[in-house]
Order: C-alpha cells, then structure tokens, then sequence
C-alpha cells in the first residue's frame, strides 16, 4: 500500500512538512510505501484567465498541478498537511483544490479521490485554524466516507509556529501516532 503526503506550506520544511513526514514514518513502520512531496517544490497556479476550458478536461495553464494529481491518485492513502494564512487553508492547497475540476470526469472519480483523502491542519484557533480546518473538510465531503483530520495549534503547546518545531512536542506526536492509527485502522 502507498502513502502519500503533501504539504501545502508556502515554507519549505516547516511545520507541515515534520508533522507529516512523522505520521507517514509511522504508516512505513505498518507496512505502508510512503512519499513525501512539498509544494514549495512545485508550480501550483490558481484558476485563472480561461473559458472553463476544465469542463472538457483540457485545462489551458501549464503547471504542475496535473503531476500531483497523478501521483495522488496512484496512492492508495493521501495526507494532505495545510498550513493556515489569514484565517484560510493555504493558497497553495486551495489553488491546487480548484484545479481538480480538471482532473475527475465523473463523480464516481472523485468519490474515489476523496476517500483517500485525510488531513493535518496546523492553525492556532487565534488565526481560524478551525475554520481552515472546516475548510478542507468542507471541500470533499461526500455521503459516504469522512476523512480523519487533526488540528495541530501551536499555542497549544506555548510554542511559536513560526519555528517549524511543533513535532519535539510528545503530545503532538502521540496525537499524530492516533492519527496514523486511525487512517490504518479504515483501510483495514
């Protein structure tokens, strides 16, 4: 089985990128083939300057979001990381999110996609980290499946967000082990 994880955080090595490469560590400690990709390594335009030219599955901006999608999908778990700004998800991810519309061709596809999908959301609750958590979740919800997703708020922990550290905290990482857990524990 492959894990795939994507840390949407506009710095590279962060917050995201730890917590996330801690909980795939531990899905490869179970038997999971894991992959860690930043998207500050990657070309991720928004939405932008077309005819909806997506609805027909020809989507005219040239990036890399069709590569992300294809690795995405070849996995069989996705954990997508989300860094919140101003009080929302990521741009990254959200640009990355719309981007889909030209990637699944049925709903069936993208039933599919999303219940793959899981969450670490790293926000304090002072900068609407629940919300961004409400978000994302918002976003892919589907009748039958419901992603397990964690809030991360480096307040929490009198910790700074700005210094990527948050995974030395042990209750982070016990939180994240639970996490892993439970991702495991549905594919079951």
């Amino acid at each position: 089985m492959k894990a795939l994880g994507i840390a949407f955080s506009a710095r590279k090595n962060g917050n995201c990128a730890k917590l996330l490469q801690y909980c795939l560590d531990n899905l490869k400690k179970q038997g999971f083939e894991s992959e860690l990709i930043e998207a500050y390594d990657f070309q991720i335009t928004p939405c932008s300057h077309c005819n909806y030219e997506c609805f027909s599955g020809k989507c005219p901006i040239k990036d890399d979001v069709p590569l992300l999608y294809e690795k995405a999908t070849k996995a069989d778990v996705l954990i997508f990381a989300v860094l919140t700004y101003g009080g929302h998800a990521s741009a990254l991810y959200r640009a990355f999110c719309e981007r889909g519309q030209a990637v699944f061709k049925t709903y069936e596809e993208w039933n599919d996609f999303a219940k793959k999908l899981n969450f670490i959301v790293v926000g304090n609750l002072s900068s609407s980290g629940d919300m961004a958590l409400h978000e994302v979740l918002h976003g892919i919800v589907t009748s039958d499946y419901w992603p397990e997703a964690i809030l991360i708020s480096s307040s929490e922990y009198l910790r700074s967000s700005i210094k990527g550290d948050l995974i030395e905290e042990d209750e982070i990482k016990a939180r994240i082990n639970r996490f892993a857990g439970r991702i495991i524990q549905k594919m079951g």
